[in-house]
């Protein structure tokens, strides 16, 4: 992997202060924003922070995301701010687009409601409730309720297709929107340097499977992490396989591989700027992963082997948009310049668009993987780590991924 050393992510490793054993929360005033504010020393005695947006209290808009992510090193204070009006680790959904009788495809919302189909968590009021307050572990759980358009009749899949077997009507009346609670709760400890965030899913509300049918982007958003406006210079992830952008910065046209097999490691998702990375690892084993892949035409390959066009991408060379298993710059590079670079530093989790359908397995580009998109207790329950510090060689994010045990991430509790 092409990437660059940190010196203060080196200096890190040597120069170690002493561990508080303490989670602090305080009630503060950040760029403007109400927020809790969570601090703790991480596994090498450093003080890190996250800023949580209060909802009301004179915020505008809603609450229940980070507004602000600090971490100290030898060269002083690490800030990832929000962008105004934004944030990070709000719920986000995109709808399944649905095979209709008139031949379209398009979700039920966009083409039946003429409304968004993947609104964004953070325009939905929260509930806060405090969890866990132990000196060395705090927990906090922000509760909403999002919606999905689902048939009010359930319906089936093609399994060679994957689209929608018989195909839906046209008429209003053979919809619903149904009410999806979600919970989003932070998990913070001493002497561990992530916190963890756990999403869950309620699925109650639904009359069953087969009714609504959707993706997972949970969390979502973003944070200016590179400490300016400083263009992306790597992408990489990993589910089956381990994917980076091998030149930089990363554009349509940049070359990359897809094929290293992510054996015994995690799934994970990053962005790095200025030496700097944010991203987020699921702490368990891809093998033993919460949440299935969507298809991907490109997985397993390479800029040299992947035919973008035949895919449906013509004018690039990245794999398509739609196929990238977590969502990051693909929507956010240029598409009038496949050599254009960006600097927006959106990043999210992702998965197969199935969730609230009872098919068996989902077929992700390289073999089907056994699912479970609608679970008898009702509920999709899924952990992330979030990620920042000095970018180092190899990706900070995929290091973590790699060295299993506690993956240096709060427990849950």
């Amino acid at each position: 992997m092409v990437a660059l050393v940190s010196g203060a992510a080196l200096a890190c490793v040597c120069l170690v202060s002493p561990a508080a054993a303490a989670v602090k929360k305080q009630s503060k005033t950040i760029n403007g924003v109400k927020v809790d504010l969570y601090s703790w020393k991480d596994s090498t005695g450093f003080k890190r922070s996250v800023a949580l947006k209060k909802q009301g209290e004179g915020n505008p808009g809603n609450g229940g995301y980070a507004v602000q992510m600090t971490f100290d090193d030898i060269g002083g204070v690490q800030k990832a701010n929000a962008p105004k009006g934004d944030g990070f680790g709000y719920f986000v959904s995109h709808e399944r687009y649905r095979a209709f009788t008139d031949g379209d495809s398009n979700t039920i919302a966009g083409k039946i409601f003429k409304t968004d189909d993947s609104p964004l968590g953070r325009n939905f009021p929260v509930e806060t409730s405090y969890g866990a307050d132990e000196t060395s572990f705090k927990s906090v759980t922000f509760s909403t309720v999002y919606g999905r358009y689902g048939t009010k009749k359930p319906g089936g899949i093609d399994a060679n297709t994957g689209e929608d077997k018989p195909k839906i009507g046209l008429k209003k009346k053979l919809f619903e929107r149904y009410d999806i609670p979600v919970k989003l709760t932070w998990f913070f400890e001493d002497g561990k340097t992530y916190p963890r965030l756990r999403v869950e899913v309620d699925l109650s509300k639904t009359p069953g499977p087969d009714h609504v049918s959707f993706d997972l982007r949970a969390p979502y958003g973003k944070l200016d992490f590179d400490g300016g406006d400083n263009p992306i210079q790597y992408v990489t992830w990993g589910d089956r396989f381990k994917f980076q952008n091998t030149d930089a910065p990363i554009t349509r046209n940049s070359r990359w591989i897809w094929n290293v097999p992510n054996t015994d490691a995690a799934r994970y998702n990053a962005l790095v700027s200025n030496g700097k990375e944010m991203g987020l690892v699921e702490p368990k084993l891809y093998t033993k992963s919460a949440l299935n892949d969507g298809y991907s035409d490109g997985r397993g390959e390479t800029y040299a082997t992947h035919d973008a066009a035949a895919a449906g991408c013509a004018g690039q060379e990245l794999p398509c948009d739609y196929e990238w298993p977590y969502q990051s710059s693909q929507y956010e590079l240029p598409y009038d310049d496949p050599n254009g670079a960006t600097t927006s530093e959106k990043i999210a989790w992702g998965s197969t668009p199935f969730y609230g359908m009872s098919i068996s397995s989902t077929f992700d580009g390289v073999s089907g993987v056994p699912f479970n998109g609608f679970p008898k207790k009702k509920k999709i329950v899924y952990d992330v780590c979030v990620v920042f510090g000095p970018h180092v060689a190899g990706g900070l994010a995929r290091s973590i991924a790699e060295k299993g045990g506690d993956y240096d991430c709060a427990r849950a509790k």
